[in-house]
């Protein structure tokens, strides 16, 4: 178990609600977006996939990058790339900077999010291990799970 291992493990875990609530923030949203920029439903759907289209298509070679160069080098390169994407996000002046801003958010998510669990197995042995990914994974789920909530309370009061 590492020094520090409740630091490192809250910190993992919060790169993983990033990502986890990011895959449905923009669910809640997607009537308003479609109003605010007069999107097809195309457009709309493409705002809804866009995230999950950024992480699923690169999540399994940036892992792989990942264990290769250097997990903590992904990590803090997927954490600083989603900030501009989130930003990019929140002001996109057009649906086209929207979806790409959804992507770019996802491809950051799959440089970020299986650093997460790769860095929990090579920091814990045993059954510190298994609480570990146990919380992990059941913050995560609850993250996903509040994601729509979230995005619901933003919209209401913003």
């Amino acid at each position: 178990m590492p020094a520090k291992a409740g630091i490192i493990l809250a910190t993992l875990i919060g790169v993983a609600t990033v990502a986890n609530l990011n895959l449905a923030v923009a669910n809640v949203a997607l009537p308003d977006i479609g109003r605010h920029f007069d999107a097809s439903q195309t457009a709309i759907n493409a705002v809804a996939v866009g995230f999950s289209l950024g992480l699923a298509a690169t999540v399994l070679w940036l892992g792989a990058l990942g264990d290769r160069y250097g997990r903590r080098m992904m990590l803090l390169l997927g954490m600083g790339l989603s900030v501009p994407a989130c930003v990019i996000a929140g002001f996109a002046p057009s649906i086209g900077v929207l979806i790409f801003a959804r992507v770019l958010g996802g491809v950051a998510a799959g440089m970020a999010f299986p650093t997460t669990l790769a860095l929990i197995t090579a920091l814990w042995a045993g059954s510190h291990r298994t609480k570990a990914i146990a919380l992990w994974s059941g913050i995560g789920g609850a993250m996903s799970a509040l994601g729509p909530l979230v995005a619901g309370a933003l919209l209401l009061h913003f």
